[in-house]
């Protein structure tokens, strides 16, 4: 009994933790001013071809900042939906861990957290910095007991200016 208890602590600790970040979906500018805008036509569309994009990825949990584009840009994905600080990276990681161990998630951000988010969770920049006219970036976090995190980049939905044809 032992030696099988000890095997899945074992097998539990060799999982791997799928965690996808992306940058809310394109914001309505047109009041320069406006605190928490909703996302575009173009927005939503991406928000969709998120949910799309993601559809076999068996998200567990998903991670948005309490704005109403991040919110509206996890809207489709079929998963649980909880606030997260993005000034508390390291209780998101904590939160990760606890309720998503081994499993999926996604965390819906900015342009100016989501490179930081990716360094919090052990990985390096895969690109040197995301603009306000970057919107179709898609990054994936694998994480590893004692390995490190496992960076990529994809790109979803219509080319932005900072998609290239390339990024699958």
């Amino acid at each position: 009994m032992l030696l099988l208890s000890l095997h899945l602590c074992m097998i539990a600790r060799a999982q791997k933790t799928t965690v996808w970040i992306v940058r809310h979906a394109e914001k309505d500018t047109a009041f320069i001013n406006r605190q928490d805008p909703d996302l575009t036509a173009m927005g939503l569309q991406r928000a969709l071809d998120l949910a799309a994009y993601l559809h076999n990825e068996n998200i567990v949990k998903v991670f948005s900042t309490d704005t109403k584009r991040t919110k509206q840009t996890a809207k489709h994905i079929k998963a649980p939906l909880e606030m997260y600080n993005p000034k508390n990276l390291t209780g998101l990681l904590d939160l990760i861990t606890q309720q998503a161990n081994g499993k999926s998630v996604l965390i819906v951000g900015h342009s100016n957290t989501v490179l930081e988010t990716v360094e919090a969770l052990g990985g390096k920049r895969p690109v040197t910095l995301l603009t306000d006219d970057d919107y179709d970036y898609l990054f994936k976090v694998v994480l590893a007991d004692g390995k490190p995190a496992m960076v990529r980049s994809f790109h979803f939905g219509q080319y932005h200016r900072g998609g290239t044809a390339t990024m699958k």
